[in-house]
């Protein structure tokens, strides 16, 4: 079997395992690289290589088990003949086992792209185990969360309708497959490595990088380590608003790889390996966060800046069983036309969260007062933090509104319940005694941005027991409109545009089943 290999600048790994260090070329997996007709010297299994195009064919040989350099530069492969030897022949099932295995490097995977990717998307397991949605659309807890012995109610701390991605990550011995949940308001993919003070559970166990040979440590100048100034890159992920996620650890490089609509394989994906972590809720099964901002390190400006995808989509599906998964699609495999849709400015190139402006909110139709527009405005305070403002985020399970807006919502929700069914405020927030009669008169709430964004009944409050609850917590840092007030709507980023285009549509149609 034969190739050509073209030698570029980056670090890769194509689809034999062959690596190329700084002008090195082994295999490491049994064979010999036969390049341009020559095979290595006796004494060293590896070949010396300047940039260039060369033609190879393998050799069966022992295993090599030279060190390999850690600066590494590109390998492309373009087929060119395939060709029977005496020495192929002795292999041909291996050979095939690893074509196989591996769809595509990443510079065949940007053709192969076409324009266009999907990834599976995939709820947690809280689904159909703690939540559900009834015949009457709305979210029904079938065990509380947590529990507040001087409430009247249990808490309804948080809703687990988390969404995630499956990657596969590394190569080698050390390669394994992980679900991460889709985070919105960083920039940085991170995930539990070995070792790990006080892990949380997951499945399979933590990733290792010294079993994956195509991990490398970031140099610790990088922009990204921080703080600077150690031996190793270091990072600090704290979340955007008060009681989120805390994470530390290293930061290094690896190769992803995604099964969607194009398996594709990802090298040198800026990744954080977690030493130690805080606030994460692994559902027993998440091993960390995809981050989805719209900054560098992101895999959103990968994409945009290796294979032109600029645009982004998803929409958020109810599960009503396990074994079915949405998408997350890029550029072309986005099924929709955003001519027809809604739309509204993000605003901060810089900043990695998808900032939007939020103008006001209406009830019923009937616009609340109070100058929102002046409460929801960002606005840097005078020890230099950043304040107010919202995002839209798929990683919040349910949306929090900044205290002095929420406060006027949760009024006018009350005064408006007033009128139906009586009104219990609890420490989780405002509830309703209701029966499903009272559903249907409840409320719309309809959020001004440039465009209106209109959240009926079942997006704003969730059941549990005898009693329906907001779906909406108060924070004193920000709002996020989250995963609970997108369900069943489309939502498509373009980087390109800065603009956020959203639509109802019956999300349930655009899902595929999984084993």
């Amino acid at each position: 079997f034969q190739q050509r290999i073209l030698v570029h600048n980056k670090c890769s790994q194509n689809l034999l395992y062959m690596k190329v260090c700084k002008g090195y070329a082994n295999l490491n997996r049994g064979f010999w690289f036969i390049i341009n007709g020559t095979k290595p010297s006796s004494n060293s299994s590896i070949h010396h290589l300047q940039k260039g195009t060369y033609s190879y064919s393998l050799l069966h040989a022992r295993t090599n088990t030279s060190q390999l350099a850690s600066r590494c530069v590109c390998i492309s492969t373009t087929y060119t003949s395939m060709e029977l030897t005496a020495h192929t022949l002795l292999l041909p099932l291996v050979l095939a086992a690893l074509l196989h295995t591996t769809t595509a490097t990443v510079d065949d995977a940007t053709r192969g792209l076409n324009g266009g990717l999907s990834l599976r998307m995939v709820p947690s397991p809280g689904w159909n185990s703690t939540i559900h949605v009834d015949d009457d659309g709305f979210l029904h807890l079938k065990e509380p969360v947590g529990h507040d012995t001087t409430a009247l109610r249990p808490h309804v701390r948080f809703l687990p309708g988390k969404y995630n991605v499956v990657t596969t990550v590394g190569t080698g011995h050390g390669r394994r497959t992980y679900t991460l949940a889709m985070e919105m308001t960083s920039s940085l993919t991170w995930m539990q490595c070995a070792p790990i003070q006080h892990p949380f559970q997951q499945v399979p166990p933590p990733f290792h990088p010294r079993t994956s040979p195509s991990f490398r440590h970031l140099a610790p100048t990088n922009r990204l380590c921080s703080p600077p100034g150690h031996n190793v890159c270091r990072f600090h992920v704290t979340p955007i608003h008060t009681g989120g996620v805390h994470a530390s650890g290293v930061l290094g490089d690896e190769t992803l790889s995604f099964t969607g609509s194009t398996p594709a394989v990802f090298p040198t994906v800026i990744i954080g390996c977690a030493h130690s972590s805080t606030g994460f809720d692994s559902h027993r099964v998440l091993a960390g966060v995809l981050g989805l901002g719209k900054t560098y390190p992101s895999l959103v400006p990968v994409l945009l800046q290796r294979h032109g995808l600029h645009r982004f989509s998803y929409c958020l599906f109810v599960p009503r069983s396990a074994n079915r998964h949405g998408f997350l699609r890029f550029g072309n495999d986005i099924p929709v036309d955003t001519r027809r849709m809604k739309s509204t400015r993000i605003l901060y190139p810089e900043d990695s969260s998808y900032f939007v402006n939020l103008n006001g909110i209406s009830i019923a139709e009937t616009r609340l007062g109070g100058n929102l527009a002046e409460v929801f405005r960002r606005r840097q305070l005078a020890d230099g933090k950043w304040h107010s403002g919202t995002v839209i985020d798929v990683g919040t399970s349910r949306s929090v509104m900044i205290e002095a807006a929420y406060s006027v919502l949760e009024q006018t929700l009350a005064e408006h319940g007033r009128r139906l069914l009586p009104v219990r405020r609890t420490s989780s927030g405002l509830c309703f005694r209701a029966t499903h009669s009272h559903f249907s008169q409840l409320p719309t709430v309809t959020l001004h941005f440039e465009q209106d964004l209109v959240l009926t009944p079942n997006k704003l409050f969730v059941v549990r027991e005898q009693d329906i609850c907001l779906a909406v917590s108060p924070s004193q840092d920000i709002t996020i409109i989250g995963a609970m007030q997108q369900v069943g709507t489309r939502f498509v980023y373009d980087l390109a545009a800065s603009r956020v285009y959203f639509a109802p549509e019956n999300c349930n149609d655009d899902t595929g089943e999984h084993d």
